[in-house]
């Protein structure tokens, strides 16, 4: 585990936003859920400006001089959009320093997507105190989505 003083989290900025897509990609790709929707890594680097012009803040986490995990927040709908560390610094606790940081900045009501078959990331965020608001198909990507809430009080 990184000691948690270790992991800086900080405002991406475009300097970062390759690295960061490269992270998301390498993350994404790392967990074996694909389908004949998902991007190549170029088109992924695209998404990344495209949604941080639109509605993201992006923030990266950094341990010494290397960016090892990014959170996408999506502040107008309460929603971590995405949260991803990078394969080798899974387990280690920096998906759980950026889950507490979207807490500090989202301290009512987080809202949050992932796919049913994610098994590891459904476990991570219902351990750390989500709730499984409800379960959908979703068309596009042929796949089922869960959609998971958390509060500061026990009802969402």
């Amino acid at each position: 585990r990184i000691p948690p003083a270790a992991v800086i989290i900080r405002p991406a900025t475009p300097a970062d936003y390759p690295a960061l897509a490269d992270l998301w990609f390498d993350s994404w790709t790392s967990i074996g859920i694909s389908n004949e929707t998902d991007w190549p890594r170029e088109t992924v680097r695209e998404r990344l400006y495209e949604e941080v012009v639109d509605r993201w803040c992006l923030f990266a986490a950094q341990e010494r001089d290397e960016l090892v995990g990014m959170l996408a927040l999506a502040l107008a709908e309460q929603r971590v959009d995405q949260l991803f560390v990078a394969p080798s610094y899974q387990g280690k606790g920096v998906g759980l320093a950026l889950l507490e940081f979207a807490k500090q900045e989202l301290p009512d009501r987080i809202v949050l997507v992932t796919q049913e078959e994610n098994v590891r990331a459904r476990r991570f965020y219902e351990r750390e105190g989500f709730c499984l608001h409800r379960s959908e198909y979703d068309e596009l990507h042929r796949r089922m989505n869960c959609h998971y809430v958390w509060t500061i009080s026990a009802d969402p």
